[in-house]
């Protein structure tokens, strides 16, 4: 009876629009591209001398400092996904303050995960040998990359910086009431999960190494830098044909990503097989009761289970009927 003395504008903050695009394939799903492009990146980059040797030569420094680029790819695609959040939500101080902080870290995160490439790449490339200090660089930024990689691949986007909605402040207690009550789960359950997941990824990425990047680094080897000699043709002279080597690493490089997503596909249908059997057993069914079967019988596991007693026995004994063909 007192919801027209609400002050509805002050009690609620809108938080975000209500509008579709592909713009939400990057937001909501940026950390199954970190996991997965950035990861790639890590192990063809190790596995791709050949593409970043200078002179026909790869130091130590430029492999730490090449393979370590994965983690400029993962704050690059986080970077990305904040910038096309902003297009989402109203561009109100309790929104933007939170994902400009975000896009702070993110920008200074860029920074400490590709800054040292250039380094190591210039002195390489001039005097032949960076010596211990890009040694140095090189293995501080690969593990500075493999933190942020962590980071954005397991911590939620909008928990960065602490979750602004649990917290005890009273500016976001509708939220916690309304739009932002979501059921935890109990502690088996959660551990299930983690258990889940960390089964399917540790083999995806243990299977996906020693099946697509090892088998992968002879033909890069192979064909960086070959060029096809004596073609020509009409229209294109010799410039596409001398450079069809080039052209065809490329899709196989694209090809050997889109294997790498479908791996993850596979082990989770295997892993979840696995998980959904043995749930199965410890609920007591058996996994070779026919679906047809459980429904039948639920009318009487009902009258079984709940509603089987001395004086009710007559008024809810389920009817059962007989058809004979």
């Amino acid at each position: 009876m007192k919801f027209d003395k609400v002050d509805w504008n002050r009690a609620f903050f809108k938080t975000y629009y209500e509008k579709r695009s592909f713009g939400h394939l990057l937001v909501n799903f940026n950390r199954i591209w970190v996991i997965h492009i950035a990861l790639y990146w890590f192990y063809t980059s190790y596995n791709s001398p050949a593409v970043y040797s200078i002179n026909g030569t790869h130091s130590a420094a430029m492999t730490w400092s090449a393979t370590a680029l994965g983690g400029a790819i993962a704050t690059l695609i986080m970077i990305l996904a904040t910038l096309t959040e902003f297009s989402y939500i109203p561009t109100t101080w309790n929104n933007t303050s939170h994902l400009s902080r975000r896009l702070l870290f993110l920008l200074v995160t860029l920074g400490l995960t590709c800054g040292p490439t250039f380094y190591i790449a210039i002195v390489e490339r001039t005097s032949g040998a960076g010596g211990s200090l890009a040694l140095i660089l090189g293995i501080v930024q690969f593990f500075i990359s493999v933190v942020a990689t962590l980071l954005f691949a397991i911590l939620p986007s909008g928990r960065m910086f602490g979750d602004r909605v649990a917290g005890k402040s009273r500016k976001y207690l509708a939220s916690q009431t309304f739009t932002a009550s979501y059921p935890g789960l109990h502690f088996e359950a959660r551990l299930a999960s983690f258990i889940l997941w960390f089964l399917v990824f540790g083999c995806k990425f243990t299977e996906s190494y020693f099946f697509l990047t090892i088998s992968f680094r002879d033909p890069i080897q192979v064909m960086v830098g070959m060029k096809v000699q004596g073609c020509t043709d009409k229209f294109f002279g010799n410039a596409l044909c001398r450079n069809q080597a080039a052209f065809t690493l490329t899709i196989m490089y694209i090809m050997d990503l889109v294997l790498f997503f479908l791996d993850t596909f596979l082990w989770y249908i295997i892993w979840n097989t696995v998980f959904s059997i043995g749930r199965s057993f410890s609920l007591g069914l058996s996994i070779w009761t026919p679906w047809k079967d459980i429904y039948t019988r639920l009318p009487k596991r009902i009258y079984a289970k709940i509603l089987a007693t001395s004086d009710m026995e007559v008024k809810y004994k389920p009817k059962v009927r007989h058809i004979f063909v």
